[in-house]
């Protein structure tokens, strides 16, 4: 019989769960970091072998394959692939000198000759809505395509002719059906020259007109 007023004696309590403990939970919280950093290493190794890589705006420097022409059609601006850079096109999109987009399209892999700049073409979606670029700016039109590296060109709006495809690191005057066969593609630089040593600017009259001599334009950075 116990006595009274004796304090009985609490009966024993079981171990605190391990998550309440500070080193297993340390334990298993620089686990899950590690496993989040090899997850990221293995996403970022495919995102890279996956989107292609055209770098930033430097100094003229853009590390695209073979060039694009723009031609001045009225009010539209039309962008040709020469029949060297032809192949399936997967993606397009005009940027800023920083890679900022004005507008963005992508769509399955179709072959294009030309297509509208601002308007997607058939089958593709806009990323990107377009939007006018400012009066004066440096554009940078790129074409993805499924094999090959991207196709590109680098201008300003007032660096456009009429009826004329401009194409080059140093802007070049094609006619459509001379840039169509022109030899511009391989180490990234506009051949200026046809075959038989013409001006590449003279090779196929538009329209039965005579066919304008090469102009040249240099883009400062």
């Amino acid at each position: 019989m116990c006595e009274r007023g004796r304090v009985q004696p609490s009966p024993p309590t079981s171990a605190e769960p391990w998550w309440h403990r500070r080193s297993p939970s340390l334990g298993v919280f620089v686990g899950v970091l590690v496993v989040l950093a090899v997850a990221s290493l293995v996403l970022g190794a495919r995102v890279v072998d996956v989107l292609p890589e055209v770098g930033k705006d430097q100094l003229g420097d853009d590390r695209w394959s073979d060039p694009l022409g723009v031609e001045l059609n009225g009010q539209f601006q039309i962008a040709h692939l020469p029949d060297c850079a032809a192949g399936s096109v997967t993606r397009i999109a005009l940027w800023d000198s920083r890679s900022e987009p004005y507008w963005e399209v992508a769509g399955p892999a179709v072959p294009l000759e030309a297509f509208v700049v601002g308007a997607a073409p058939e089958g593709f979606t806009e990323v990107v809505k377009f939007r006018a670029p400012p009066e004066g700016a440096l554009l940078r039109l790129v074409v993805f395509r499924r094999v090959g590296g991207p196709a590109g060109i680098r201008y300003r709006n007032d660096d456009l002719r009429s009826q004329r495809v401009m194409s080059g690191s140093t802007l070049t005057a094609y006619t459509v059906e001379g840039f169509k066969t022109a030899a511009v593609c391989g180490d990234g630089e506009t051949d200026n020259t046809t075959p038989d040593g013409a001006p590449a600017g003279d090779v196929g009259g538009v329209g039965g007109a005579p066919a304008d001599a090469t102009t040249t334009t240099s883009l400062p950075g």
